[in-house]
């Protein structure tokens, strides 16, 4: 399993989608806490792990992503 590497939602979006087409910060945390959507809620704050999310199931990625051989 790769390394989580959490990103506040913020920066999730900003990273991921274009101006004007993230989803709001309300849809992120609904996606995070129904589990559609990998993450945790740390103090307070929800994280999106974004290793996970781009890995998406792919074993091959999840692999470069932690640096595992």
């Amino acid at each position: 399993m790769p390394q989580k590497r959490l990103v506040s939602i913020p920066q999730w979006c900003e990273r991921h989608f274009v101006e004007g087409s993230a989803p709001s910060d309300v849809t992120v945390r609904r996606a995070l806490r129904d589990g559609k959507l990998p993450g945790m809620k740390v103090a307070g704050t929800w994280y999106v792990d974004e290793a996970e999310w781009l890995a998406d199931g792919d074993e091959l990625v999840r692999r470069v992503l932690s640096g595992a051989n």
